[in-house]
């Protein structure tokens, strides 16, 4: 027989639905043997026999009052003797690999008391659940409060709200967890005793979590394993008693660990506790009336028909539409959304004259962006300032729900009308801010980085939601840079149409033909801006090394774009004496013509987000050496065996070589040369069907769409 190692106490409350999947959830995760699970119903009324028979091991009692949280649960603990006791509320289901990870963990490290999983809402968002010990601020900085809403990152809410120090894998010590679930030691809970059964519901978590620190015992937040919580099934049956109890808990609370010498406080704190139940149950009560219709309010239901189909208005903004992955990124979202659900605007600044043009995504569909030419990469204050004034005026005049952003300009720009507007009207806009990638290093001096890193920290308090459009990226955003805490930043990878890439084999040779370019020679070129960060003169470096390395061999070097740094980068050719073995082609509208020639494409970047041209040669089945900058990795895949002691990694879809390493991307060029047939089928097959899984029109659609109606069931 399977001795018991984990007692799982439900406290029940009119929530048979909830806790019939929450049963589902623990037995799944846990097999059923080694767990005992005790239910304690606190007068619900439901009708609970059957749980008893389709599920093994489990006891219910029927409480004849409701005997509150506290209480309820002691009477569940007391009635085990395994060597962990879980609290679970029922509306709270546990993910796959709980048991395993959670009992292991403590298991390991003796002197825990306490555990916290990571606990999540229903989207997968990221509750604040593990917490420091109240204070007085934590009415105006807590999980729930007006300002933590409308200032989600703010540093108060930060120190208080503990799960956003966690990088969503690291456990972490904290002062308390939330008792929605909670994993405890028995022989912890013998020596500090069961909860405090003055606190009817609410606070008795902190409470037991801080006499247990008092007594020695670690309190732990645990982010490897999860439940999702659906908040408030069991309290919201009985809205105004949960108001009044946790008002009361509150104080208690207070009282029970306030220092002699704060006596003076406690009128002060039982006068705003009673101000704020006031105004609580107030709201609350119209709030109710008018869902339940009162006389005044009730909606005819022809106008409950134009709500329901009303469109979801976006506004998206991008500071220009100059060759690259962000302009077709929001070309494929403006003509791709659903127009039934939403209403879309686009709004784009001027081209700089050294840029390529994409505006010629748009002619054939009916969305065509609206020019702001005071919106422009450079700095100019005069602009700037226009260009704000233009954007704020739209705001009032479209009335967006979500003012999407792309490129940093236009999200610095928008983002703080937008706080403006929100300020000063009636009506809240979410904002949705893209990285497409970052100028954070690279780019500008150690000072100038700085600075930008901290604007984009203070603009994302004020951001609903920060897209990385790459794993990478986001553990750039999140842990090296510090832009946001990982939960507010999701990952939704770029989506391209990919038919003229995948499907170009009939048309190789034009683009050879233009240049008068032999089947025989082997084709090597490299796509994007003539500008520092993508290091041209380390592709050139490594051409000079290559064609040393290869005097017999018949070899082409295009480069395919333009920029500031052409003539420059002419110069520097004929300085290597490669001038005859490099053609400087400029911007090819027909790009997908290139990759259907290409032998190699090759990419030396210093910094990246996720380079389209990457995964434009891997759906062209085009072989790719890039260096390790940003996004490149995610595209790349793991290793593919034992790293070359020649500068470079075989991954698997493709050559990795470290930034500014000429030598090494030379070696990695020969590599690829030299590879065996197969083995280089192999590799293109790999990157094609990736490209294929991940990077569709489609798929992106979907996840953008599915996005915006997320952000707007919260609002409703």
């Amino acid at each position: 027989m399977i001795p018991h190692r984990v007692d799982v106490v439900i406290v029940n409350f009119k929530s048979k639905d909830y806790l019939l999947a929450c049963l589902n959830s623990i037995y799944g995760d846990s097999n059923g043997p080694g767990v005992r699970i005790f239910v304690e119903d606190n007068n619900s009324g439901e009708e609970l026999t059957d749980i008893t028979r389709d599920f093994q091991g489990i006891t219910v009692t029927l409480n004849r009052e409701n005997l509150g949280f506290a209480r309820a649960a002691n009477q569940g603990i007391r009635k085990g003797t395994a060597p962990y006791i879980i609290l679970v509320n029922p509306d709270a289901l546990i993910l796959d690999g709980f048991f395993e990870k959670a009992l292991a963990y403590m298991d390991k490290r003796p002197g825990i008391g306490i555990l916290g999983p990571k606990v999540m809402n229903a989207d997968g968002s990221v509750q604040g659940s593990a917490r420091k010990f109240p204070t007085p601020f934590t009415g105006l900085f807590g999980r729930s409060s007006i300002l933590t809403r409308y200032l989600p990152n703010n540093p108060l809410t930060r120190e208080n709200i503990l799960t956003s120090r966690s990088d969503g894998g690291t456990p972490i010590e904290v002062d308390w967890v939330s008792g929605a679930c909670m994993v405890a030691r028995r022989k912890a809970v013998e020596a500090v005793g069961p909860l405090d059964e003055r606190f009817f519901m609410y606070w008795e978590d902190a409470d037991w979590c801080r006499r247990m620190r008092d007594k020695g015992w670690k309190v732990v937040y645990f982010p490897q394993a999860s439940v999702v919580h659906y908040v408030g099934v069991s309290s919201d049956k009985a809205l105004s008693r949960s108001i009044l109890e946790f008002h009361k808990s509150s104080y208690r609370l207070f009282d029970k660990y306030s220092k002699p010498y704060s006596l003076f406080l406690k009128p002060l704190a039982i006068a705003s506790l009673s101000l704020r139940l006031c105004f609580l149950l107030a709201s609350n009560g119209i709030r109710v009336w008018c869902k339940n219709g009162g006389f005044a309010l009730r909606l005819r239901e022809e106008a409950l028909i134009v709500e329901k189909e009303k469109k979801i208005r976006i506004l998206r903004m991008i500071a220009r539409l100059n060759i690259g992955g962000p302009a077709i990124h929001v070309h494929l979202l403006t003509k791709g959304l659903d127009s039934k659900k939403f209403k879309h605007t686009l709004i784009a600044g001027k081209v700089s004259k050294t840029e390529g043009d994409m505006s010629y995504l748009f002619d054939s569909i009916d969305h065509k962006p609206i020019l702001f030419p005071e919106l422009q990469r450079e700095i100019s204050p005069g602009r700037d300032v226009r260009a704000f004034r233009r954007i704020f005026k739209t705001l009032w005049r479209e009335k967006p729900d979500i003012v999407h952003t792309h490129t940093s300009k236009a999200g610095s720009s928008a983002r703080l009308a937008v706080l403006l507007y929100n300020l000063i009207s009636r009506k809240r806009i979410y904002t949705v801010h893209t990285f497409h990638g970052h100028v954070f290093e690279g780019y500008f001096s150690r000072m100038k980085s700085l600075i930008l890193v901290w604007i984009e920290r203070l603009l994302a308090i004020f951001t609903d939601v920060i897209i990385a459009i790459s794993n990478t990226q986001k553990r750039d955003l999140a842990s090296r840079f510090h832009i946001a805490p990982a939960e507010k930043i999701k990952t939704i990878e770029l989506g391209f149409e990919l038919g003229f890439f995948l499907n170009n084999t009939l048309l190789r040779g034009r683009f050879r033909g233009r240049f008068a370019i032999n089947d025989d020679t082997l084709l090597i070129g490299i796509v994007g801006r003539l500008v520092p960060i993508k290091n041209h003169r380390m592709f050139f470096q490594a051409a000079k090394q290559f064609v040393e390395q290869n005097p017999g061999l018949q070899v082409q070097f295009m480069v395919v774009g333009d920029g500031e740094l052409r003539g420059e980068l002419q110069a520097y050719c004929r300085q290597l004496e490669l001038a005859d073995l490099v053609i400087f082609c400029g911007w090819v509208r027909d790009v997908h013509l290139v990759y259907a020639d290409l032998d190699i494409l090759a990419l030396t970047s210093l910094n990246e987000g996720t380079p389209v041209s990457i995964i434009e040669a891997m759906a062209s089945s085009v072989p790719v050496i890039a260096t390790d900058a940003g996004g490149v990795l995610d595209l790349l895949g793991s290793p593919d065996g034992i790293p070359s002691l020649d500068g470079f990694i075989v991954c698997e879809r493709g050559i990795l070589c470290r930034k500014d390493d000429a030598s090494g991307f030379a070696q990695g060029l020969q590599y690829l040369v030299d590879i065996d047939e197969a083995r280089k089928q192999w590799l293109l097959t790999q990157a094609r069907s990736f490209v294929r899984d991940h990077f569709s029109e489609e798929r992106l659609i979907r996840d953008m769409e599915s996005l915006y109606l997320d952000l707007m069931a919260n609002r409703r």
